[in-house]
C-alpha cells in the first residue's frame, strides 16, 4: 500500500466535527452508521484516497461524526472532471450530452444540446460542484440505513455551518423501502431534485420470478455448459486484473468514460476485504468472461460492478446470464435488490418496480445567487427531466 496523502483543499473550519485521514480512521469505530461492508469499504478508502480506486473520484474523504453517529462524507471544490457519484455538472449535463449520440431525430439532439446547455449555465452559477456530501460512498447506488432519517436535521446544520460555502447534498434518495424518506428531506429544508429512476427486485416476492423472461434465463442458466460459476472464494489472484478489465470493457469504454475508473487496486482490495461480493462465469479458456460484484447492507444489496467481455458474441448473452445469476441470488436468499437505473426494457421485462430516485441538495445558507441556480436545476429536472424518465421508462 503507498503512502496515505490528501489532495490540497482549504483547512477545514468550525467546530470539528468533520475528521479526515487517519483521524477519520480512528473516529470510524464505534458509531458507524452503515453495515460492516460499509464501514470496511470506507476505512479503505481514507487510508488509499478516492483516487487510488478511481481516478476521476477527485474529491476529499472523511467522516462526520455527531449525534453518536459517524457518517462518511466527501468534499467537492474544484472545476475538474469528476464521475458521476461526486459531481452533479457529470449527471445533469456531461452524461446526457455523452448520451445524445444514441437519441432519434437531429432536431431533437439539437434541441437536447441546445437545453443542456442552459442547465450548464445554471450550474455554473450555482457553483455546483462546490459540494459536501454526506452518507455518499463514491458508488453509482449508496445505500441508506434506517437511522438516516433522525440524523437529517442535525447532520445537516453541523455541515452547513461548517461549509458555509458549500451546497450539502444526499444522493440517492427514494421512497421504496420508506415511503416517507423524501418528505423528512424536503421539512429539513432541503430541496428535491429529480435525479433517475431506479428498477428494484424484491426477493421476498414471488413477483419478479413468475415472469416469463425470467423464467426463460434461469432455465438457460440451469443449463450452462460453456461457463462454470464462480464465486467470491473461488477466485484466485490472477482475477483481479480480467475483472478490473471486463467492468472498464463494459462501464468505461462501452458505455462513458465519465463513469467511475476503478483501478486495480480497488478490485484487489474489494475481494481480499469482502466489500463486494463477487460472482463470475469463468469459460473454458480459464478466464472470467463476466462477473458482477454485490454491495449489501442488511437484507439489501446492490450491484455497483458489472462487466462481460464485449468482444465475444452477443448470441452468448453474457449480460442475461449475469443477471439470471444476481435474480436467483437474491430470491434465494430472500433479499431486496436496488438494482439502479438504465436498460429499463430490459428490467421491466424480469419483473423491476420502478420508483424515482431524486438528489437532495441543502442550499438555504447560500449567496441568493447561488440559491438561484440550485433552484433553477431543481425546476427544470423536476418538470422537464421527470416527465421524460417516466414516459421513456428509462
Amino acid at each position: 500500500m503507498g503512502v496515505f496523502q490528501l489532495p490540497t483543499f482549504p483547512p477545514e473550519r468550525g467546530a470539528g466535527v468533520v475528521h479526515w485521514g487517519e483521524q477519520a480512521g480512528e473516529v470510524l469505530n464505534p458509531g458507524w452508521a452503515a453495515g460492516p461492508a460499509a464501514a470496511s469499504y470506507w476505512r479503505a478508502v481514507l487510508e488509499e484516497t478516492p483516487q487510488a480506486f478511481a481516478p476521476n473520484l477527485d474529491t476529499r474523504a472523511g467522516v462526520v461524526s455527531i449525534g453518536g453517529k459517524v457518517w462518511p462524507v466527501t468534499l467537492g471544490e474544484g472545476p475538474g472532471v469528476n464521475s458521476y457519484p461526486c459531481s452533479l455538472r457529470t449527471q445533469y449535463v456531461r452524461y446526457p450530452l455523452c448520451e445524445l449520440g444514441v437519441v432519434p431525430g437531429m432536431l431533437t439532439r439539437v434541441a437536447a444540446r441546445a437545453g443542456l446547455a442552459g442547465v450548464d449555465a445554471l450550474l455554473g452559477l450555482a457553483r455546483v460542484e462546490r459540494v459536501v456530501q454526506w452518507n455518499s460512498l463514491l458508488l453509482s447506488t449508496n445505500l441508506h440505513p434506517a437511522c438516516l432519517r433522525d440524523a437529517v436535521p442535525e447532520v445537516t446544520e453541523a455541515l452547513a455551518t461548517e461549509f458555509p460555502g458549500h451546497a450539502v447534498l444526499v444522493k440517492n434518495v427514494h421512497g421504496y423501502e420508506d415511503p416517507g424518506l423524501p418528505e423528512v428531506f424536503r421539512r429539513a429544508g432541503y430541496d428535491l431534485v429529480c435525479s433517475r429512476q431506479l428498477y428494484f427486485f424484491n426477493g421476498r416476492s414471488k413477483f419478479f420470478q413468475q415472469r416469463s423472461a425470467v423464467r426463460r434465463d434461469q432455465k438457460e442458466l440451469a443449463n450452462l455448459r460453456r461457463y462454470r460459476v464462480v464465486r467470491h472464494t473461488e477466485l484466485e489472484p490472477a482475477d483481479v486484473a480480467r475483472i478490473t478489465d471486463l467492468y472498464h470493457q463494459l462501464y468505461v469504454q462501452k458505455h462513458s468514460r465519465l463513469n467511475p475508473q476503478y483501478t486495480e487496486q480497488f478490485v484487489k482490495r474489494a475481494v481480499r476485504e469482502r466489500w463486494l461480493e463477487f460472482t463470475g462465469l469463468r469459460g473454458p479458456s480459464g478466464w472470467l468472461d463476466g462477473v458482477f460484484g454485490c454491495f449489501r447492507q442488511g437484507s439489501t444489496t446492490s450491484t455497483p460492478f458489472i462487466g462481460y467481455d464485449t468482444r465475444l458474441p452477443a448470441e452468448l448473452g453474457l449480460y442475461r446470464m449475469l443477471v439470471a445469476l444476481l435474480l436467483k441470488d437474491v430470491a434465494d436468499e430472500r433479499l431486496l435488490l436496488n438494482y439502479s437505473s438504465g436498460a429499463g426494457d430490459f428490467k421491466r421485462r424480469r419483473g423491476g418496480e420502478p420508483v424515482l430516485e431524486w438528489n437532495a441538495i441543502y442550499t438555504r445558507h447560500l449567496h441568493p445567487s447561488r440559491r438561484a441556480g440550485f433552484l433553477g436545476l431543481r425546476e427544470l429536472a423536476n418538470r422537464v427531466g421527470k416527465p421524460f424518465l417516466e414516459s421513456r421508462k428509462i
